[in-house]
C-alpha cells in the first residue's frame, strides 16, 4: 500500500470509495467542489492506494492556525489492517509542517469506529464545543 496525493483523475474512485465506507455525500464533495479544494491546499488530500486501487482517503484543510480533518474513510474490505492510521499519521506530519499545533475533526456520534480509531490515535473528546454551521452556498 502507498500513500499518495489525490489527483483529479482519481475522482470517480474516490466518490465510489465514499459511498461504499458510508460517508454522506456533501455539497463541496462535487467535482467543482474538490477542484477548488486543490487550489488551496492539494497537498492534505491523500489517497492510500494498493493493486486493487483506491483503498483509503482523508482530507486535510489548514486554516492558518489549527489543522482539520475531513473523509477519513477506508473500503470495508479493507478495514482493520491500519491503512486509516497510517493516512491520519501521514496528514498530521503535512499539517505540523505548515505550522499546526492542533488537529481537530468532526465526527457522527453514530459512527463508533472513527471515535475509537480517533481516540487510539490520541484524539480527545470536546463536550464543551457545539458544532454549529450554516450553508451559504447553492
Amino acid at each position: 500500500m502507498q500513500i499518495r496525493e489525490f489527483d483529479i483523475g482519481n475522482y470517480g474512485a474516490v466518490v465510489a470509495l465514499w459511498k461504499e465506507a458510508g460517508l454522506v455525500f456533501r455539497p463541496g464533495d462535487d467535482l467543482d467542489g474538490i477542484r477548488l479544494k486543490l487550489e488551496r491546499d492539494p497537498d492534505l488530500f491523500l489517497l492510500a492506494k494498493d493493486e486493487s486501487g483506491v483503498v483509503g482517503t482523508v482530507m486535510g484543510g489548514w486554516d492558518g492556525r489549527r489543522g482539520w480533518i475531513y473523509h477519513l474513510a477506508v473500503k470495508p474490505s479493507h478495514r482493520r489492517r491500519g491503512i486509516a492510521k497510517q493516512l491520519l499519521l501521514e496528514l498530521e506530519i503535512r499539517l505540523m509542517a505548515k505550522g499546526a499545533k492542533r488537529v481537530n475533526a468532526q465526527i457522527y456520534q453514530s459512527n463508533v469506529a472513527s471515535l475509537r480509531l480517533f481516540r487510539e490515535c490520541g484524539y480527545e473528546e470536546r463536550t464543551d464545543l457545539v458544532m454549529i454551521g450554516k450553508g451559504v452556498g447553492k
